[in-house]
């Protein structure tokens, strides 16, 4: 045996008695399941898709706000076109009404927001607390509300607060509120948009969040919440000091991604107005709409649409962070 030893130590090899294996000799890396470029791979016919069906739409808005194209002649006749610089820009934004559709847009952007996660976060959490049955029912009824388009909803809540035969305003007579049997929820511009069309923005946005914000809760550890409550902690205690910081990401996600979707709301609005509504109901893309299509201004609309992205560019750039950072953590 020692001779055979002494004679492998002669030729350079080791006896493989009692030693590892030799690892094999590294794979090649690259576009393969072990390399590093597979993920840009996969990801390359979504970008496709994106540049392909969005490409050239955004650069045409681009081009067209430092245009003046604002009539349909100039639009049907390319050769009518000539460049303007920044001029569009500045008789945007030296406009008075387009800052009062700004402001008004942050405003209806802002209660609504608050008010679907609120409700949202209350409705989650009594999700917890029923039986499973009650919590599939419930779960399988926001999947049909989620599943019913903007368009019907807007008609559906035009109906309920019509002026004559509505059911809001029945319910509010039963109530004891004798003033409001036959009430026009809509003769006044801020009640009609901060009231009706935030409920229906609100009524429609409830099962992302409802379901969203349960399915985090699940995440929860019921041992973290036992403890809390042995340590003497209320409800509340332990839903600002145990779930709350355990939901935060996808809370920000919920409220940065609402955001986004609440600040461009049309098809509500246009619906409840039947398709005209008036000045006092324009957000910024009610706005965008009436300048764009309605007035033909189409250059117009078009340095709306580039503002419209930088106002909402901080709060994509906290959306893309979150989304980051939770990708990080996973």
């Amino acid at each position: 045996m020692s001779a055979i030893q002494s004679d492998s130590r002669e030729r350079g090899v080791e006896p493989s008695e009692g030693r590892a294996p030799a690892p094999p000799p590294g794979r090649r890396r690259g576009a393969t399941v072990q390399g590093r470029y597979i993920p840009y791979i996969l990801i390359l016919p979504a970008i496709v898709a994106l540049v392909g069906v969005m490409g050239y739409p955004l650069l045409r808005v681009i081009l067209l706000a430092f245009q003046n194209v604002n009539s349909y002649l100039r639009l049907a006749v390319p050769s009518l076109d000539r460049w303007i610089g920044f001029q569009g820009f500045t008789r945007v934004l030296s406009d008075a009404q387009f800052w009062h559709v700004v402001w008004r847009t942050f405003l209806f952007t802002f209660e609504v927001v608050t008010l679907s996660v609120a409700l949202g976060l209350v409705f989650a959490l009594l999700l917890n607390r029923v039986s499973r049955w009650a919590k599939i029912f419930v779960s399988t009824v926001l999947m049909f509300v989620w599943a019913i388009p903007a368009l019907v909803t807007g008609t559906v809540f035009r109906w309920l607060f019509a002026g004559i035969g509505g059911v809001i305003d029945y319910i509010c007579y039963l109530l004891g509120g004798s003033g409001m049997k036959n009430h026009d929820w809509f003769a006044n511009a801020n009640e009609g948009l901060y009231v009706v069309v935030a409920a229906a923005v609100v009524w429609g946005a409830l099962p992302f969040l409802v379901l969203g914000l349960n399915a985090a809760m699940t995440q929860v550890p019921r041992e973290l919440v036992e403890a809390a409550r042995v340590d003497g902690a209320n409800p509340v205690q332990s839903f600002r000091h145990v779930i709350l910081p355990i939901i935060r990401p996808f809370l920000l996600l919920c409220t940065s991604l609402s955001f986004i979707w609440d600040f461009q709301v049309f098809t509500q609005i246009w619906s409840l107005r039947q398709n005209a509504p008036e000045p006092g109901y324009w957000t910024v893309g009610v706005y965008l709409y009436e300048e764009g299509f309605t007035s033909s201004h189409y250059s117009t609309s078009s340095v709306i649409s580039v503002a419209m992205i930088l106002l909402m560019l901080a709060v994509l750039v906290a959306y893309i962070r979150q989304v980051v950072k939770i990708g990080g953590q996973g």
